[in-house]
C-alpha cells in the first residue's frame, strides 16, 4: 500500500506549515528531527521555495512536486528492508541494468531473474562493502554540496528521494535515486548519485570516466525520471573524492530500455530462467534454485548438446591441468634464475619473491616466499 502524502500547496505569503515553524524554531529542531523522512524533504522544500518567493524569484508554486514526470510509486520512509525488496520486483530497478544486459561483474541475467520471482528472503547475508556504502552516503554529500559552491559557485542542498519512482508510461522502469536538487541556476530537477569504491578500481575512475556499469545506471534514471544529467560524487579508498557529470544518452537509453523489454517479456513473465553465464552469481544463483536433491532420482538427458557439454568438460578439465603444469614449470625457471635474490628487473617486467610470516595465532606459524610477477611501470 502507497504511503504518500499529499504535496504542500505553497503560494506566495501563505502561513507557515507547523513542519516548517520547527525548522525555523531551533528549540524545537529536536521535534523537526523525529519527523518520517518525507515529511521532513517536504518541510525543508517548501522553506527553501518559500525564500526564492519572498526574494522576487518566482511568483508562485502550484505544489512541491519533485521530479513530477516520474510517478511515485511508494514512500520508502518507515519501509523495511524485505517491504522495499517486494516492491522492487515489480520491476527492473538502476543496479540491475548492467546485469541485464551483461556487463556486471560481480551479477548476471539469472541472478536478477531470480531477484523478481523468488520470495524475498526473511534475513540476508551480510554486504559489508554496500552498508558501508550507504554509511558514507551523508558524508559524500556534504563533500558534493561543498564542491558545487566551489565549482559551480552556487549554494544548494541536496534533498533524499524518499519514493520509489516509476516510469510513466513504462510501469517496470524503477529507480531509487540517493538525491535530487532542483538547480539554484536553471531550475531544471537534477539527480545525484554516491558511490564508493577500492583504491584498486582507481583506474576505472581517472579522468572523468566510470565503470560502464554505474553509466548504465544513471542513464537508466535519467530516462525513469527524465531528466537531463546527473553529478555522479564518488569516494575511491576513502582517500579521493572527486564529481563526474553524465549528460543524458539517448542512443544509450534506447538500447537498454529495449534490453529490459526483452529480459521482462522473455523470462520474468514467463518465469523462464535465462541461462548461466559462467560466473559466480550464477553459480550461487543455480545452488540455491536446486539446492534439495530428489534421492534415487534419475532423467534421461536425450539433447545432444548436452553430450557434447560433458565432452567439452572432460577436455577442459585436461587441458586445466596442463595450463597448470606449464604455469608452474615457468615459476620454477624464474625462481631458479632469482636465487636468494628478492626483486629482479626483466625487461618491462618487475619480478618480486619476498618472505612471507605468518605468527601463530589459529594455524601453526609459517614462512614461505610469495611470488608476483607484473608488468614494470616504474622502470629500472
Amino acid at each position: 500500500m502507497s504511503r504518500q502524502k499529499p504535496f504542500i500547496q505553497i503560494n506566495k505569503g501563505e502561513q507557515l506549515s507547523d513542519n516548517l515553524k520547527l525548522i525555523q524554531e531551533t528549540d524545537k529542531i529536536f521535534e523537526f528531527e523525529k519527523l518520517p523522512l518525507g515529511e521532513k524533504v517536504l518541510a525543508v522544500v517548501q522553506a527553501e521555495t518559500i525564500g526564492r518567493l519572498e526574494e522576487g524569484k518566482m511568483n508562485r508554486i502550484e505544489e512541491y512536486n519533485p521530479i513530477p514526470f516520474a510517478k511515485k510509486l511508494v514512500c520508502t520512509d518507515g519501509l523495511t528492508r524485505q517491504e522495499w525488496l517486494g516492491w522492487r520486483q515489480k520491476g527492473v530497478g538502476g543496479s540491475d541494468i548492467a546485469s541485464v544486459c551483461g556487463i556486471n561483474p560481480w551479477s548476471s541475467p539469472l541472478a536478477v531473474y531470480y531477484s523478481k520471482i523468488e520470495k524475498v528472503p526473511e534475513l540476508e547475508a551480510e554486504n559489508l562493502p554496500a552498508e558501508l556504502g550507504i554509511f558514507l552516503e551523508p558524508f559524500i554529500k556534504v563533500k558534493f554540496e561543498k564542491w558545487f559552491k566551489e565549482n559551480e559557485g552556487l549554494d544548494m542542498t541536496v534533498l533524499p528521494m524518499p519514493y520509489i519512482l516509476q516510469h510513466p508510461k513504462n510501469p517496470i522502469a524503477l529507480a531509487n535515486l540517493d538525491g535530487h536538487f532542483s538547480h539554484p541556476r536553471t531550475g531544471d530537477w537534477t539527480i545525484v548519485e554516491f558511490k564508493t569504491t577500492s583504491e584498486r578500481n582507481y583506474q576505472e575512475w581517472a579522468d572523468g570516466s566510470l565503470p560502464d556499469y554505474y553509466y548504465l545506471q544513471i542513464q537508466w534514471y535519467l530516462y525513469v525520471t527524465n531528466v537531463k544529467k546527473c553529478y555522479l560524487a564518488f569516494l575511491i579508498g576513502n582517500n579521493k573524492f572527486n564529481v563526474t557529470v553524465i549528460e543524458r544518452n539517448e542512443e544509450v537509453i534506447e538500447m537498454i530500455v529495449k534490453k529490459v523489454a526483452e529480459f521482462w517479456t522473455t523470462f520474468v513473465e514467463k518465469k523462464v530462467a535465462p541461462a548461466p553465464t559462467g560466473d559466480v552469481s550464477s553459480k550461487e544463483i543455480l545452488d540455491k534454485m536446486y539446492e534439495n536433491v530428489e534421492v534415487g532420482k534419475e532423467i534421461l538427458i536425450e539433447d545432444v548438446k548436452y553430450q557434447m557439454y560433458c565432452k567439452e568438460i572432460a577436455d577442459l578439465k585436461k587441458r586445466a591441468t596442463e595450463i597448470e603444469k606449464d604455469l608452474e614449470q615457468h615459476k620454477q625457471w624464474i625462481k631458479e634464475k632469482m636465487g636468494t635474490a628478492e626483486i629482479g628487473i626483466c625487461g618491462d617486467w618487475k619480478i618480486t619473491w619476498k618472505q612471507i610470516e605468518k605468527k601463530e595465532f589459529l594455524v601453526k606459524a609459517s614462512k614461505y616466499r610469495m611470488l608476483r610477477i607484473a608488468k614494470n611501470k616504474g622502470g629500472i
